[in-house]
Order: C-alpha cells, then structure tokens, then sequence
C-alpha cells in the first residue's frame, strides 16, 4: 500500500476510534447529549445575530496578540540570499493573528447548510529588533472558502454538530528564495462529547509541477490533518491542537497548547506554546519551539 495512502487511513482509523469511544461512553445512562453545553451551537448563535447586519463580519479562527514571544530558534538557510536580515533576527518577537469569516450564500441543503469565505493572517513581527528597522520576519496571509452543513446527529454523550468542505490556500506572499504557498483541500468535522469539544481536520494537498513547489516536502512535515481539542471551564478555557504525519520512519508534527483566562470585562488574557514543524510556512521544514503571552480577542468557541 503507497504512503499516503497508509498516512490517510491512519487519519480516518483516528476518527473512528474517537468517533466509537465517545458513542460507547455515551451509553450509560441518563447522560446523552443534550445534557452538556454545546460551545459549538452557542457561537453559531451568537453569529447568526450577527450575520443580520449587512456587512455581517464573524470571527474564524482565534485573533490574538502576543507582544511577548520567545522562539527557540527562528534561523533558516533560506534567510542566507538576505546576510541584511538573516544573521541579525532576534529570538524575541510579536506574534498575532486576524481571522474572519464572510457569510456567502445561507440556507443551503434544507437550511443547514451556510457557505463562507474566510480569511486568515499570521504574522511574525521582529519589533524589538531595532538593529533591522524592526521588520515583519513573515506574514502568512490564508484565504479560503468552504461549506458547512450543521447536522444533529446524537448517540448518548456524543454529538456531532457539523461537517465542512473547502478549498484553502497558503503563502507568504514573497518572491524566491524565501516564497512558501500550497493550495488544499478540506474536510472537517466538530463533534462533541460532555464538555469537550473536537474539530478533526483531513487535507489533500493540489499537485504543483516540481518546478513551481517553492516548498517541496511540506506534507512529510505537516502531514495531512490536525486534531483541535478545546474545553470551556467557567471562564476559562483550554485548547491541544495535534498534528503529524503519521510515519513509523521520519516522524514529525506539531503540537500547540493555549490557555484563555480572564483580566477583565473586556479583555481576556492568553498564553501559547507550539513546538514542532509548520508554526509558519518559511520555517516548514525545520522544527521551533515558541512560547509568548498576550491578550485573546475570540477564541474557537
């Protein structure tokens, strides 16, 4: 059997065993799924108010601000075409991210189904680093559009709140030696059980002549889905993304751990840490560890 078709079985036996645990907990009574908050149907609430507006703008993915961030290491051979920069980058830096989502195309598939464009951008900021003007080290800027169809499926605690497909593209927006980009496709799907919640992603990622693929590789690095796991406790919350690429020989992946509390009213506090492969695109291929603390604007529920 080829690799990857080893790697997305692995992917889908992951799925069903967490599908199958979950449903056999759920069978002792008298707890099912309608017991538990579901996070998920909250904040689908809550844009659905929003989304009367006519120029309804949602949350996507979480926006934050890091102003205090300490990478492990964040050299890179591609940085040697720029001696200006490569050899001066500081390991202290910001780091944020701006996400949101469009309503497209509502009402779809009987009503629950709702199409979105999307749009993410991650940025890299060296701002203590006066010796370099202070750049932008990388900006990885994510456009996508996807359908989700809102299901309610339930076996005793476990609840499956909705299914996704999409098409997403990726890139630094810069020119060779330090250009990264790939184009996916997308599968997901959130599912519940008690008071976690899960959003399981599959990707397939769009061929590239070899000649054009400014990141050869990528896949052996971040593989071909993730696991989010997330967990609200009074107003707190807690969240594991898990990703790699499912190889007995040259294992990689990723692993990030978020922690939101509160500071006040209006403002909620945030620590991250990520170690492993892919945290940006122009260091895909070679491993980071990064902690930083900051402020948390929306979270994923």
């Amino acid at each position: 059997m080829p690799p990857h078709m080893r790697r997305r079985i692995g992917l889908l036996l992951i799925g069903g065993i967490m599908f199958a645990a979950a449903a056999a907990r759920g069978q002792n009574p008298p707890e099912t799924a309608a017991s538990f908050p579901n996070g998920f149907e909250e904040r689908a609430k809550q844009e659905t108010g929003a989304k009367s507006s006519l120029f309804a703008i949602l949350a996507h993915k979480p926006n934050y601000l890091l102003p205090a961030t300490y990478a492990s290491s964040i050299g890179n051979p591609a940085y040697s075409a720029l001696p200006d920069i490569g050899n001066k980058l500081h390991n202290t830096e910001v780091k944020f991210q701006i996400s949101f989502k469009i309503p497209v195309w509502e009402g779809l598939l009987g009503g629950k189904a709702d199409i979105y464009a999307a749009y993410t951008q991650l940025a890299l900021w060296q701002a203590y680093n006066a010796r370099i003007s202070a750049p932008f080290r990388e900006i990885n800027y994510e456009p996508e559009a996807f359908l989700r169809y809102r299901t309610s499926i339930e076996e005793g605690k476990f609840r499956l709140n909705y299914v996704a497909f999409g098409f997403n593209h990726q890139s630094n927006g810069q020119i060779e030696p330090v250009s990264r980009s790939w184009n996916r496709l997308i599968t997901a799907a959130a599912f519940q059980h008690g008071h976690d919640h899960f959003i399981l992603r599959h990707w397939v990622r769009l061929p590239e002549k070899a000649k054009d693929d400014d990141n050869p590789g990528i896949s052996s690095r971040m593989g071909h889905g993730d696991l989010l796991y997330t967990r609200g406790h009074k107003k707190h919350s807690f969240s594991l993304l898990v990703r790699n690429n499912l190889r007995t020989r040259g294992n990689k992946g990723a692993f990030q751990a978020d922690w939101v509390f509160p500071l006040h009213k209006h403002m909620k506090g945030y620590v991250q840490f990520f170690t492993g492969y892919g945290e940006s695109l122009i260091g895909y291929d070679k491993p980071v560890t990064r902690g930083g603390v900051g402020i948390s604007l929306t979270g994923w529920i």
